[in-house]
């Protein structure tokens, strides 16, 4: 991306900030495949690296969206745009594996409607680049995550 910094927008700033440290902002969701990545040896361990792909990925997502609210003039700090600070509350810590990655599913089709929603509000085509990159990640997320399911799925139904 151009480090070119664009025109100071707090608009802009407030919707890519809920969706970097929103409740269900990318942060959250980052913290939250973290969790279960560690906690991946109680469920299933072939699927530990899987998981790590999600952190990966979504740790990737909250790199673009920081460096977009860094560029329009924000700071990127770990709170939504009505200063509520980010914490492990919003984490599911669910520990049935099939609820978890129903859970995760849902999570991820609410993040790609979040990420949808704000290119629809933003004008500026520079930003639109880069909110379709996170939809790309947000896709492969989504697939990862029902490739586990159906494999989880597929294993009880034998």
């Amino acid at each position: 991306m151009d480090k070119k910094i664009f025109v100071k927008n707090s608009y802009y700033e407030g919707l890519l900030q809920d969706l970097f440290c929103g409740n269900d902002g990318f942060f959250s969701i980052f913290m939250h495949f973290f969790y279960q990545y560690n906690q991946i040896f109680c469920f299933n361990q072939n699927f530990k690296e899987e998981f790590k792909l999600l952190c990966g990925k979504e740790l990737e997502a909250c790199e673009i969206i920081s460096a977009l609210i860094i560029q329009i003039g924000g700071d990127a700090k770990y709170y939504s745009s009505m200063r509520k600070f980010l914490s492990g509350s919003k984490i599911d810590y669910v520990k049935n594996f099939k609820m978890m990655l129903e859970n995760d599913i849902e999570l991820i089709e609410k993040s790609l409607l979040d990420v949808k929603s704000a290119l629809c509000k933003i004008e500026n085509m520079q930003i639109k680049t880069e909110l379709r990159k996170i939809l790309v990640l947000k896709n492969e997320e989504l697939e990862i995550i029902k490739k586990i399911y159906l494999n989880v799925i597929e294993n009880k139904n034998s």
